[in-house]
């Protein structure tokens, strides 16, 4: 299976190389959820994470399906 996965802010600096700006494509295993990325891309644990799975928010433990975007943001406070 294929997704999408786009890291936002802080976050970028996780993706693996060749990423285009905040995005790459992955290769994925039927039955991966969105914390096997996460583990995979080494984002460390302790940072909160915003997850978005084709625009709606999600959790960690949510399995992917073909064709999906994922999105993880880190929290933003603005003013």
């Amino acid at each position: 299976m294929k997704i999408t996965v786009k890291l936002f802010a802080t976050l970028k600096r996780y993706l693996p190389d060749g990423a285009q700006g905040s995005v790459c494509s992955l290769s994925i295993a039927a039955d991966t959820t969105v914390q096997n990325i996460i583990e995979m891309l080494a984002i460390p644990a302790d940072i909160p994470k915003i997850i978005l799975i084709n625009g709606l928010k999600r959790n960690s433990d949510d399995v992917l399906s073909d064709g999906d975007t994922l999105c993880v943001f880190p929290p933003i406070a603005g003013g």
